[in-house]
């Protein structure tokens, strides 16, 4: 079974003005900066960076991208290959569907990934010979016709009839040999029925030539195997030999288990990448050369090729790395954050913040090392502390007063303040009140962040007493006298009555305070604890996601779908309930079904038209309306380019209109209709503009006050449209009220707020 569909624009038009992407269009914001495969053909270098595909253009020295938003069908890229013979990319992803790309046309090839096969199922190398690939598996080697598109035979190498791993394969004179969990194997290429074990025979140069051998690469006339060392306690390292068929193997070089990573052939010489140094050996064995660092940063090789005096090398912890005469190196990447992790991302303006933690189901720590990433526009910054007691970023919060001063919550060690891109101080159980779990040891776990109107940064710990505290803006704390005798508190909001709803976690429903306008004061603080049930009595204490809509209403996401307090200013008056949204079936049952009942929301999110967007455990995101009753979009991996169906968190840039979908595989980001209203209409403008022939999307009128009336005329004044802002933004589909395509001129773009006390105007040039 083939699907092809066609690869979308790498770059956004050059008809859009100041680099904006038009409504309705998906940029992704995925890590560049790592390579794990390497290949180049076509007059390009192609890099895996492990979600996506790096393109470097040695010509003009440009980088461009291969991603979902290119129309790849899948994020986890783990191999790239060329075939010359037909001019093709192949790209082998971890789930081992494969694509095949040749002018600008993605060929999908289905089969191994929809194949049941018992056991481990993987793909570890690509061997191109003319116009076909071997696909070194768990279970084989896999032969795929790239001019046909379709898999042509299944080989299996190996000593009996049973599955046997091949990890690596390669083609010297007429024969393919492969190394396998069990020995080196050949057969002439050109031979039938290579699915039969039998047709293999062993190269028994080898010592102990059943054992293991993991990587293999062409060296002149001979063969260079390694046997990897690791998990094998009476060989701790890996061992190199040198083979020239028909004569016994020569042991030419010894390292630690697990060092050598890689062996790629470069003529008659090899390239061996090692887990800190780059080594290229003649074809006897000896070293030539070895490079050890770039200059400005350590070696992490984890494969390399040359074209023509260039060495181009792909690099575990900086990416793609090029050098001409081995003493300067360059580095390409885009901009984009350091790893795909994603635990929260905020925005103040058009500067944003992104942790990359996690808990595990137990709110356990997973110990990854500290990881956030800031930046504005295109720019990407990270910040990555490795200390022993630097781990698991959880939340992040901008302050208000300063974009370039933010906080971000740690599942360890406390709360870290940054200021201008440094680390200025990390408080936890050694210099503040924010104790530990276990005193002594670094289990200071903070999750929520958000700020009061007063300026007052609050947060919930877990497991101590206080679990809500603040930092006040002269650096003093407030430590409430909430003690819950639970494991977890969580995420949380502030409504516009100043009331703090903290989530609690793992069917514990929600705690809500109010400092009642005297933080600093708590003798006269009061909070309740609070289930949340609906009208019918349905409690849904399994909360994941809390967000206060620009009503003041409080959105919380549950395994039940979302549901929403009304009355927030009534919660310590009387017993309040949540409601759930109910949608009518429109079936003559007169029945409806709650809004995501059977969906688990992870995200909840408020765009500046008050719409909802929701993020499922399962099933992508959606946009309701502003009361919830009407889907807007529903965006999933197959009708959209988002990277996962499990959606971690949800925000959109006021801005600009851009919802950001933080997903389990990485972050990618949509262009909205709505932006937050403005004050005035003195920053109005309208884009693309001018409209060229070619264009087919939407013209986008920002930078209104929020649910402005619009009204686009031609020069003479005649109405060719009118509609209404969604917070600050409007879009035109450039046609008139009968639904016909508008000629080419001037037109004019009036617009309003809603009493009519402010007025705005802008005008635009559509040509075609």
């Amino acid at each position: 079974m083939k699907r092809i569909c066609s690869l979308l624009c790498l770059l956004l038009s050059s008809l859009l003005v100041s680099g904006q992407g038009s409504v309705g269009s998906w940029t992704d914001h995925l890590p560049y900066s790592r390579s794990y495969s390497i290949s180049a053909g076509g007059g390009k270098i192609y890099s895996s960076t492990g979600s996506a595909v790096l393109v470097h253009d040695p010509g003009s020295g440009t980088n461009s991208s291969l991603s979902r938003v290119s129309g790849l069908t899948e994020t986890a890229v783990a191999l790239v290959a060329w075939c010359e013979a037909e001019e093709s990319l192949i790209i082998v992803y971890r789930s081992t569907g494969i694509d095949i790309l040749k002018n600008g046309v993605i060929t999908t090839l289905p089969d191994i990934k929809n194949k049941y096969i018992p056991g481990l199922k993987e793909i570890y190398g690509v061997t191109v010979s003319g116009s076909r690939a071997l696909l070194t598996a768990s279970f084989g080697i896999v032969v795929i016709d790239i001019r046909g598109r379709y898999v042509a035979d299944t080989w299996r190498p190996g000593p009996d009839g049973e599955t046997n791993s091949v990890n690596e394969a390669v083609i010297l004179g007429d024969r393919v040999y492969a190394a396998t969990a069990r020995g080196v194997w050949s057969a002439p290429v050109s031979r039938q029925g290579l699915s039969y074990f039998g047709n293999w025979e062993l190269l028994d140069d080898l010592p102990e030539p059943i054992s293991e051998y993991g990587m293999i690469a062409s060296a002149g006339t001979g063969l260079m195997i390694c046997k990897p060392g690791k998990n094998r306690p009476a060989s701790s390292s890996d061992s190199l030999f040198l083979v020239t068929p028909g004569q016994p193997a020569t042991l030419i070089a010894t390292e630690p288990a697990g060092t050598i990573r890689a062996l790629d052939s470069d003529g008659n010489r090899v390239i061996v990448s090692l887990s800190s140094s780059l080594r290229i050996l003649s074809p006897q064995g000896a070293v030539t050369r070895e490079i050890t660092g770039y200059g400005w940063a350590g070696a992490s090789p984890n494969g390399a090729l040359t074209t023509g005096q260039d060495l181009w090398v792909a690099d575990a912890s900086v990416g793609l790395v090029s050098t001409t005469n081995f003493t300067d190196f360059r580095n390409h990447a885009i901009a984009g954050p350091y790893t795909s992790n994603v635990a929260d991302i905020v925005f103040s303006g058009n500067s944003f913040c992104v942790t990359g933690g996690t808990v595990d189901n137990a709110w356990g720590n997973v110990y990854r090392p500290l990881q956030v990433f800031t930046g504005s526009a295109n720019s990407w910054k990270s910040h990555i502390l490795y200390g022993e007691a630097d781990r698991d970023a959880m939340r992040a919060a901008i302050d208000p007063a300063n974009e370039n001063h933010l906080f971000v919550s740690s599942w360890g060690n406390g709360l870290y303040e940054f200021l201008d891109g440094r680390l200025v101080q990390n408080y936890n159980q050694y210099n503040s009140p924010l104790s530990s779990i276990i005193p002594g040891k670094n289990y200071s776990r903070i999750c929520g962040l958000a700020w009061d109107l007063p300026g007052n940064l609050w947060m919930t710990q877990t497991g101590v007493q206080g679990n809500l505290k603040a930092l006040t803006p002269d650096g003093n704390w407030i430590i409430t006298e909430v003690n819950l005798n639970m494991d977890v508190a969580g995420d949380m909001a502030i409504d516009r009555n100043q009331y703090i709803w903290v989530i609690l976690p793992r069917g514990n429903g929600l705690l809500v305070y109010d400092p009642a306008g005297t933080p600093s004061n708590t003798s006269d603080d009061r909070f309740i604890r609070l289930q949340v049930q609906d009208a019918d009595g349905q409690i849904m204490n399994n909360l994941f996601s809390i967000a206060v809509d620009l009503d003041g209403n409080i959105w919380v996401g549950t395994d039940m779908g979302p549901a929403v307090f009304y009355n927030t200013g009534k919660v310590f008056s009387s017993e309040i309930r949540a409601s759930r949204i109910k949608i009518p079936r429109n079936d003559g049952s007169g029945l409806a079904d709650y809004l995501l009942g059977t969906e688990t929301v992870t995200a909840v999110a408020v765009d500046g038209a008050n719409r909802k967007w929701f993020g499922t455990l399962s099933a992508g995101a959606f946009l309701m309306s502003d009361d919830g009753r009407k889907e807007l979009a529903h965006f999933t991996t197959t009708n959209s380019p988002l990277l996962s169906d499990n959606i971690v968190r949800i925000a959109v840039n006021g801005v600009t209109g851009d919802v950001w979908f933080g997903t389990s595989e990485g972050i990618i980001s949509y262009r909205g209709e709505a932006t937050s209203g403005k004050k005035d209409f003195s920053g109005i403008y309208a884009f693309p503009n001018p409209v060229r022939e070619d264009f087919n999307g939407v013209v986008t009128i920002t930078g209104l006050v929020g649910n402005s009336s619009v009204k686009i005329t031609d020069v003479s004044g005649n109405l060719v449209y009118e509609t209404k802002s969604l917070g600050g933004q409007a879009v035109w589909d450039l046609r008139n009220y009968r639904s016909q395509r508008v000629a080419t001129g001037v037109y004019l773009v009036f617009c309003a707020n809603e009493d009519g006390t402010l007025a705005g105007v802008t005008k635009m040039l559509v040509i075609r």
